[in-house]
């Protein structure tokens, strides 16, 4: 009797040892997992198609103090930015990513002339908006090292981004009548690394990238209409992330991160209308993960800053895995 008691028990682990190792390998399965869960590129043959908004009301900036200021002359502006994400796993370590954009951009700028003579004020109001499609993006993402029991994984990104926007002002009207232009009008090339390290229910990440922007020609003025030569200055950013699993299915992300960008020219010279800017943010994130499909919404604070703006970015975030 205590034989056959032996030889069952160990059955029964034998059998849940296979069940627990065959559940893993169903690909069903894993393709629903977090991303705290998940490699850092998709495993070979998978395909995740994904929507992205992000969207910021135009209120106040950091000016080149440091300091928050309120828009002066723009008594209301708006961005908002619809993506279209695409990711295919060529290997389990090799990625590819193509992602476009969908501008809406809006600005009402208010000026207001005041006549010494009689007293009195004038104000004028002009809308420009700017929709249409925006610059586009590649990427390819390597795994240098395979994230592993008891060790971190490194990974590679090489993107190219692809002046696909219009680049200049369209149907202009007068000096402050005109759409907005949608793209940046050049090309640039960013390579970022990046180390994360799971000890579930926790993930940590951080990562560091460069970007460089190459010489492009656009309008800077809506009454010569003259394009002119001119280059942004070259971005760095890191940050670091910190998740957790609130349960099986969602996962509350952390991330501060920290860009810094340097001064613009036009026609090889510093220009003022490209000035050197920097930022310092904090972005928590909840991710929902049902089967398959996945939604996230984040929301990037920034905290201090340099001619950027100081209003919140609102992000929001689909993807399904087929």
């Amino acid at each position: 009797m205590k034989k056959t008691v032996i030889i069952y028990l160990f059955l029964a682990l034998v059998a849940e040892g296979f069940s627990q190792t065959e559940k893993l390998l169903v690909p069903s399965d894993l393709k629903q997992q977090t991303i705290v869960t998940e490699p850092v590129t998709l495993r070979k043959g998978f395909f995740r198609a994904g929507l992205l908004l992000d969207y910021r009301v135009a209120d106040r900036f950091f000016n080149d103090s440091g300091e928050k200021e309120y828009y002066e002359s723009s008594s209301f502006g708006s961005k908002a930015a619809y993506g279209i994400t695409l990711q295919y796993g060529i290997t389990d370590r090799f990625q590819i990513d193509v992602v476009s954009e969908y501008l809406n951009k809006l600005q009402e700028i208010q000026n207001t002339e005041i006549d010494a003579a009689t007293n009195t004020s004038t104000v004028t109001v002009a809308q420009q908006k700017g929709f249409g499609l925006g610059d586009s993006h590649i990427a390819l993402k390597y795994q240098l090292i395979p994230e592993i029991e008891r060790t971190f994984s490194l990974s590679g990104r090489l993107r190219v981004t692809v002046p696909t926007g219009e680049k200049n002002p369209r149907n202009i009207r007068s000096e402050n009548q005109f759409d907005l232009p949608v793209g940046d009008g050049t090309f640039a090339v960013s390579m970022n690394l990046s180390a994360r390290k799971i000890a579930y229910p926790y993930s940590f990440s951080v990562y560091a990238g460069y970007t460089y922007n190459f010489s492009g020609e656009k309008v800077f003025n809506t009454l010569t209409q003259v394009e002119r030569q001119f280059r942004y200055g070259n971005l760095f950013e890191t940050g670091l992330n910190a998740s957790l699993h609130l349960n099986e299915w969602i996962v509350f992300g952390n991330e501060i991160n920290l860009y810094s960008e340097g001064q613009g020219e036009i026609d090889n010279e510093a220009a003022p209308l490209l000035p050197a800017s920097l930022a310092f943010s904090y972005e928590p994130s909840l991710v929902f993960q049902v089967h398959r499909f996945r939604l996230g919404e984040s929301v990037r604070i920034p905290l201090l800053g340099k001619n950027v703006p100081a209003d919140p970015l609102f992000v929001l975030i689909a993807q399904y895995v087929f």
